[in-house]
């Protein structure tokens, strides 16, 4: 694999399609992949082998049943033969680097969107610049969701396998109770309706969130993004270090810990916990991807029904995630051709032009696509739970969230390493807002300067 540099040297003039969507704003697209580019990176050319199959494909333990008949229906109409492997989520990132670095060849797979640059830059997978039909996939993409799946460079390195907005699950019941008339939009206002809530006497601690080391970064984004603070700028620097307000949020966080609004127990309670906690009527507020209000209601407590997710109406955002599907390092261009539509019917369409994988992770779980039609099309409309408002979790994918593009980058999964010590040093008061602003940059800084390996 060569260096970004050579990369990026030889790279041609955006040509077509590219360069009309850079111009009306799809501006992340930015020059189509040389041939010499393409080799290296394993996008074809040189000596071919007969290429038979079958494809290999590794994902991890979400619903791996449902995965298994996805792929078995996509193999029974395109005759392509898929060998399906399932690793445990928990060690997932570990656990496929180490046979990656093994020498084990696998053709597709779920990753972490922190850390789809390093796999690129590793050698690990392939870049989908060369691809037919690419550039209406990421066209089709919300603006807000294109710079996970697109580098700064212009590579395309992935497609998405689900997509999810942080979101406040709130009791509907419980505020009218409190004498509260809307959720509350930031973070003054969820500190001030969690006190009120503790001293109406409805639940001592209102507010859970999943605060365990892992997911910390996670938050970090939510929390900096509802209070309008930039984390990162373009070249990867830690610029909330220099802006007042982020210390404040900080503030805000260690504060809702220390006085009990968050029980001690979020720092390792699982979502499961959490959930049931909403539905049993034993917090009022819950952070989480939009889809825990699927777990919440199918857990069917005497509160379920009354928890409903907020709208983001302030002037600022809340973070916007997805995990994606990625190509393995291959140069047999019969192979790459057979992967390449199986990644579109499952991260995409299917070839009658549906949602057909992503309707029924819908139905089965409430995630979403990052693509407008998906919100609009009739079976998605269908199949998903009546309980969510689509045309509120579309505007909140549209305007109301961000991706934050250096979660991508090569050197982030170092960092996001760091976030949760720091963050849990805070919360137990070990250190103060202000060094936990240092601590974080200095984190930033010390991942990037490490090259991100």
């Amino acid at each position: 694999m060569r260096s970004n540099a050579t990369q990026r040297s030889q790279r041609l003039p955006a040509l077509g399609r590219r360069a009309f969507l850079k111009a009306s704003g799809g501006g992340l697209l930015l020059a189509a992949a040389g041939p010499a580019l393409l080799s290296a990176c394993g996008s074809g050319g040189g000596s071919q082998e007969a290429w038979e199959g079958p494809i290999s494909m590794l994902g991890w333990d979400f619903q791996p049943d449902m995965i298994k008949q996805l792929v078995a229906d996509w193999s029974a109409e395109s005759g392509h033969e898929v060998d399906v492997a399932i690793l445990p989520n928990v060690g997932y990132s570990a656990a496929i680097q180490t046979r990656l670095r093994g020498g084990d060849k696998i053709d597709l797979f779920y990753n972490f969107a922190y850390n789809s640059r390093k796999f690129v830059e590793e050698g690990w997978a392939s870049t989908l610049n060369d691809l037919p039909g690419i550039d209406d996939l990421v066209a089709d993409l919300f603006e807000s969701s294109r710079e996970r799946h697109v580098t700064p460079e212009g590579d395309i390195i992935s497609v998405p396998y689900f997509s999810a907005v942080h979101t406040l699950h709130y009791n509907e019941r419980m505020l009218q109770e409190a004498g509260l008339s809307a959720p509350p939009t930031t973070l003054q206002e969820t500190y001030e309706q969690s006190k009120a809530i503790a001293d109406a006497g409805l639940v001592s601690s209102p507010y859970v969130a999943y605060w365990v080391k892992e997911f910390c970064e996670e938050y970090l984004h939510t929390y900096l993004l509802a209070e309008g603070i930039t984390a990162f700028d373009d070249d990867g620097n830690p610029v909330f270090a220099d802006d007042p307000k982020t210390e404040g949020v900080f503030e805000w966080w260690q504060t809702m810990y220390r006085e009990g609004l968050a029980p001690a127990s979020v720092l390792n309670d699982d979502p499961g916990k959490l959930s049931n906690e909403m539905a049993q009527g034993n917090a009022a507020f819950f952070v989480l991807h939009h889809y825990f209000l699927t777990s919440i209601r199918d857990l069917a407590g005497p509160e379920s029904e009354n928890v409903l997710l907020a709208p983001v109406t302030a002037q600022n955002h809340t973070l916007q995630i997805g995990e994606v599907l990625q190509m393995g390092a291959n140069d047999n261009e019969e192979a790459r051709a057979a992967i390449w539509e199986l990644m579109k019917y499952y991260g995409w369409k299917d070839g009658e032009g549906r949602y057909s994988v992503f309707t029924e992770w819908a139905k089965a779980a409430g995630l979403a696509a990052p693509y407008p039609g998906f919100f609009t099309d009739p079976d998605v409309v269908e199949a998903f739970p009546d309980y969510y408002d689509l045309s509120q979790l579309s505007q909140i994918f549209d305007t109301g969230s961000k991706v934050v593009p250096a979660r991508t980058s090569a050197w982030y999964p170092d960092f996001q390493a760091k976030v949760g010590d720091v963050v849990h040093a805070l919360l137990l008061g070990e250190i103060t807002p202000k060094d936990t602003v240092a601590q974080l940059a200095d984190a930033a800084t010390s991942a990037q300067g490490s090259g991100g390996l």
